[in-house]
């Protein structure tokens, strides 16, 4: 599946997420509307509307950009600029259009299933 974030200055970036519980559980929340936060030097996050079954989900690797999911604080996370692994840190998906342009996203972002 494919999902795009996008705000209403123009910027945007697609993401693949893969078929999985954590992808299917991820689907049935879209479309929404939220609102980032900066929390921390590279990424932005927000707490998705409710949790989300991790079973079988893969480890987040690390890597320069990613969509993950938090699961004690039931955050998802838009990564960019690297992330390293981390305990409890799982992959929704990876960029495939638009990278480095979560950096640039602000105000309220539309996230929506495109394909």
């Amino acid at each position: 599946m494919k999902v795009k974030f996008s705000d209403q200055y123009g910027n945007d970036v697609t993401y693949d997420v893969p078929e999985s519980e954590l992808g299917y559980a991820f689907e049935r929340m879209l479309p929404m509307t939220v609102k980032m936060t900066k929390s921390g030097s590279r990424e932005f996050s927000f707490s998705a509307p409710k949790k989300m079954n991790c079973f079988g989900a893969q480890l987040a690797p690390g890597g320069i950009e990613g969509l993950c999911y938090h699961q004690p604080w039931n955050e998802i996370i838009l990564y960019y600029g690297g992330y390293n692994e981390y305990e409890d840190l799982y992959e929704l998906g990876k960029p495939i259009n638009g990278q480095g342009a979560v950096r640039n996203l602000r105000g309220l972002v539309t996230v929506e299933k495109i394909a």
